[in-house]
C-alpha cells in the first residue's frame, strides 16, 4: 500500500492484495483446493478541499480464475467530511 501527495491538496493511492490458497485434504484419500488464489489492485486519486473535507475516486480490478468469478471491475466516489 503506498499513497503520495502529488499537491499539498492532491494525492494518489494504490494498494495491493493477493491471497493464496493452498490444499486441504478431502477425506478419500486426496486433496483439493481450499479456495482460488485472488488478486486485487486498488488505484484513487483524492482531493483534500480543507483539513475537514475530502472527495476520492477509485478503481479496484479484481482477478479470480474459476468457474464463479466476481464482478471484476469496481468505479467509486467518496466524499468525507470528518468533524
Amino acid at each position: 500500500e503506498a499513497k503520495y501527495k502529488v499537491t499539498p491538496n492532491l494525492f494518489a493511492a494504490v494498494r495491493w492484495n493477493q491471497q493464496l490458497f493452498g490444499t486441504v485434504p478431502d477425506g478419500a484419500g486426496g486433496a483439493t483446493r481450499w479456495d482460488h488464489n485472488l488478486i486485487r489492485v486498488d488505484t484513487a486519486l483524492g482531493w483534500r478541499f480543507t483539513r475537514h473535507v475530502q472527495a476520492k475516486l477509485q478503481y479496484s480490478h479484481t482477478h479470480q480464475p474459476g468457474p464463479l468469478a466476481p464482478g471484476e471491475e469496481l468505479f467509486a466516489a467518496q466524499f468525507t467530511v470528518k468533524f
